[in-house]
């Protein structure tokens, strides 16, 4: 017969070994997606973001939901798809749990469509010496920035930011070609701007 005082000792490291009886815990599983911050996604472009994982995963959800055409797969977290309408930089909590644990990712992600159709009204004539009438493109999707080459006649500008092409010609150029182009992340498209520049006529006061 085993002594009562044995039993108690047995008993407590019996308990001790297995955590006091307590349920046992996990770590919140760690895990990230690569990729800029944020992830420029592309309209009509196929993607797939996969997640660096630390640590067994049960599933995962994202709130709120991914822009049109993008899913999450539950179970391996991988974010992929063909988006399908742009869409501003927004923050998507993708949530990894793991028994009763969990650990949450804040992915920002931007879906931008290709700047296309880029157009001006053109054959354009200036006047040295008088103001040019103010052109402004037309677009499709998103820009970042406009470009010309060769540079246009002295006194033309091409504002990078908005496009639009204005300014007061100070010397006399026959019709040339300039190659407009809009650019983004996602892509850019050109235009041949085509312009002269007339010297003035004669008794103006240019």
């Amino acid at each position: 017969m085993i002594p009562k005082r044995l039993v108690g000792i047995m008993g407590l490291s019996w308990l001790s070994a297995c955590g006091g009886g307590a349920s046992a815990t996990f770590a919140p599983p760690e895990f990230s997606y690569n990729g800029s911050h944020p992830f420029p996604a592309v309209v009509g472009e196929a993607i797939a973001l996969t997640p660096a994982v630390s640590g067994l995963v049960d599933g995962f959800v994202v709130s709120p939901e991914l822009p049109t055409g993008l899913t999450i797969n539950g179970r391996t977290g991988v974010i992929s798809g063909t988006p399908t309408r742009s869409s501003g930089p927004a923050t998507f909590a993708v949530t990894a749990t793991y028994r009763g644990s969990h650990s949450t990712y804040s992915l920002v992600l931007s879906v931008t469509d290709p700047p296309s159709h880029l157009s001006y009204p053109s054959p354009a004539t200036g006047t040295v010496g008088a103001a040019l009438t103010p052109l402004t493109p037309k677009i499709t999707g998103t820009v970042e920035h406009y470009s010309v080459t060769p540079a246009l006649p002295a006194g033309v500008m091409l504002d990078g930011t908005s496009g639009l092409i204005a300014g007061t010609p100070s010397v006399a150029t026959t019709l040339a070609p300039y190659t407009i182009t809009a650019s983004s992340q996602a892509g850019n498209t050109s235009f041949i701007f085509l312009l002269a520049v007339a010297a003035p006529s004669p008794g103006s006061n240019h």
